[in-house]
């Protein structure tokens, strides 16, 4: 008989869920750092060749450690970005506000907007704004619903809060939208252009968006590129549009659950969210209040280092690109320790990935992560192969 010692490090899972926690690994805090503590001395390199973790990274920086992460994914990089330095909800907020006030034509973006998911209260009768809508489908492979069934909301006024079945009036307000939009068309664009061979790969990836979602969506996105704001403001405003591009596709399964999704599977029955109910949530997921295990900023550079760089003794290092463009410039780095969460075969987020990717920075930041696009399957035997490699 053998007997084996394995400690187990349990860690302590964070109280407030981070930006697109649905798809990311579900690492405890704790674990990883109370591992290398006993074994490297703060102030070591530590590689993280996947980069599949945002907190890991962070968690590691902020006990003292050099990593350096590979990220191929460009959602993953900007994640990473942000969690190095969360801005206050009160900055957040005044970017938002900066885009609301903006105008479409002769009316301000908020209120029309906020207009697309109009409806009235069951109760009294006022005209309020739906937090969602429910549809129905009874095939899993269709693209869209006949019809949204139920509405989500609590009315100002008289306070009546639930589900609540849909009005015609609200049937032919969703509706209205058609798959074939100027907008659904600059949705392509931005991803695939349409010479592009992975265009038909992108319009399948699309499906995945109600047309109204779509025209909120680029609403909100055209007007961002034309606004004439900060850096800072404008990286605090696309990480709003990534959280509610996150809410606003047809994966999320209604009665909600905690299962994670895998792939580009239209439930049954699913949930259309508010998308400007979804920038304003954004504000709380994203602030550094939101967020007070993370917090302190960590320093975040770029790899390779730049010649005479100061070295400080933590912090994070991030290579834009797979393990495999890392490994000569690693030559001469006292690599101390590797810690990673292994990556699982996700093609709703890596597609999903590309799409926003394309639509919050265009076509040439997806870049050779575009392939994900193409692979329409993930199973084990692809998996082994790419981690052995």
């Amino acid at each position: 008989t053998i007997y084996m010692n394995i400690a187990y490090l349990p860690g302590i899972f964070p109280p407030a869920a981070e930006p697109l926690s649905r798809f990311l690994p579900p690492i405890p805090d704790g674990a990883a750092s109370a591992w290398l503590k006993s074994r490297v001395p703060e102030g070591s390199w530590v590689l993280d060749p996947f980069g599949t973790s945002p907190r890991l990274a962070m968690e590691l920086a902020h006990r003292g450690y050099r990593v350096l992460v590979a990220a191929n994914n460009p959602i993953v990089r900007f994640l990473l970005e942000m969690a190095a330095n969360p801005p206050p909800r009160a900055e957040l907020q005044t970017s938002l506000a900066e885009l609301a006030s903006a105008y479409r034509g002769t009316e301000r973006i908020e209120p029309h907007l906020r207009s697309l998911y109009r409806t009235e209260c069951s109760h009294c009768n006022s005209s309020i704004m739906a937090d969602a809508f429910l549809w129905e489908h009874a095939e899993g492979g269709r693209t869209t619903a006949p019809a949204p069934y139920a509405r989500i909301y609590t009315c100002p006024v008289c306070r009546a809060s639930g589900e609540f079945p849909c009005t015609a009036g609200n049937i032919a307000r969703a509706t209205q939208f058609s798959a074939n939009t100027l907008h659904r068309a600059r949705a392509l664009e931005r991803v695939a252009p349409h010479s592009d061979p992975d265009r038909p790969y992108a319009e399948q990836a699309i499906n995945a968006y109600l047309p109204r979602a779509v025209y909120a969506l680029f609403t909100l996105i055209n007007k961002l590129d034309g606004l004439d704001i900060t850096p800072i403001r404008r990286q605090q405003l696309t990480a709003l549009l990534l959280h509610a591009c996150e809410q606003a596709h047809s994966l999320w399964k209604h009665p909600a659950d905690r299962e994670r999704r895998y792939q580009l599977i239209i439930p049954p029955r699913f949930r259309e969210q508010n998308v400007w109910l979804a920038l304003v949530q954004g504000l709380d997921i994203w602030s550094a209040e939101g967020n007070p295990g993370r917090a302190e900023p960590v320093p975040l550079f770029s790899w390779p280092m730049v010649t005479g760089q100061e070295m400080p003794p933590s912090g994070i290092w991030l290579f834009e690109g797979r393990i495999k463009l890392l490994v000569d410039s690693l030559r001469g780095l006292d690599i101390k320790a590797v810690c990673s969460a292994i990556p699982r075969p996700n093609r709703a987020f890596w597609t999903l990935s590309a799409l926003w990717a394309g639509w919050l920075w265009g076509h040439e930041a997806v870049g050779p992560f575009r392939s994900v696009l193409r692979r329409q399957r993930y199973d084990w035997g692809w998996h082994t192969t790419a981690l052995a490699a």
